[in-house]
C-alpha cells in the first residue's frame, strides 16, 4: 500500500480542521498511515506512532514511542483522534481494550479504523473484525455512530479493506 492509497482511507470531513491536532497511531508498523494521516491533518499536528517494533520517521511533526499497546500504559495525553491501522486484530479482548484506550480521546474526538472486513481469522490477522462487528463492539464501548469512509481491495484472500470513524460520545458513560 502506498501513502497516497493511505490517505484515500483516511480522508474524511473530520480531519478538515484550522487547529493543529494531537492523534495517536496504535500499532503504526512501518509508519504508512502515520504518514498518510500527517498529510491530512492541519500544519503544527501531532502524531504519537506506538510500536513494538522501533521505527524511524523524518517528520518532526510524529514522534514514535516504543510500547506494548495493548499491555502498556500509553503517555498521559488527550489526543483529538486515535489511529488503528491493521492493528485491532491483534487485541484479543476488544471491549476491554476499547473502554481504557477511549480515555486517551478528549470529548468528541475520533477513533478511525482500517481492518480486514472479514470474521474469519489466519495467522497474520488472529482476530479480525468486520465493519458491522465493528459498529456493535464500538457502541457497546460508548462510543456514538460508525460510519464507513471508504473501501479497498486487499491483496490477500480478495477481501475487502474498510476503513471507519467512530465518535467519541461524552454522552454516553462506559
Amino acid at each position: 500500500m502506498t501513502i497516497t492509497e493511505g490517505q484515500t482511507l483516511l480522508k474524511c470531513d473530520q480531519l478538515n480542521t484550522p487547529q493543529p491536532r494531537v492523534w495517536f497511531d496504535l500499532g503504526c508498523g512501518s509508519g504508512l498511515f502515520s504518514e498518510a494521516l500527517i498529510g491530512l491533518l492541519p500544519k503544527g499536528s501531532m502524531i504519537y506512532a506506538i510500536d513494538k517494533q522501533p521505527t524511524t520517521f523524518n517528520s518532526k511533526e510524529i514522534e514514535f514511542i516504543k510500547l506494548d499497546f495493548v499491555r502498556d500504559t500509553l503517555p498521559k495525553v488527550s489526543s483529538d483522534g486515535i489511529l488503528m491501522a491493521n492493528s485491532l486484530h491483534y487485541v484479543k479482548d476488544k471491549l476491554q481494550f476499547l473502554i481504557k484506550i477511549k480515555k486517551h480521546l478528549l470529548p468528541n474526538g475520533v477513533f478511525l479504523l482500517v481492518e480486514y472486513d472479514t470474521e474469519t481469522s489466519n495467522p497474520w490477522v488472529p482476530y479480525p473484525i468486520s465493519f458491522l462487528s465493528a459498529k456493535d463492539l464500538f457502541r457497546q464501548a460508548g462510543f456514538r455512530a460508525g460510519d464507513k469512509i471508504n473501501t479497498k481491495p486487499s491483496s490477500f484472500n480478495n477481501g475487502i479493506i474498510y476503513s471507519a470513524i467512530f465518535y467519541n460520545d461524552v454522552n454516553i458513560n462506559t
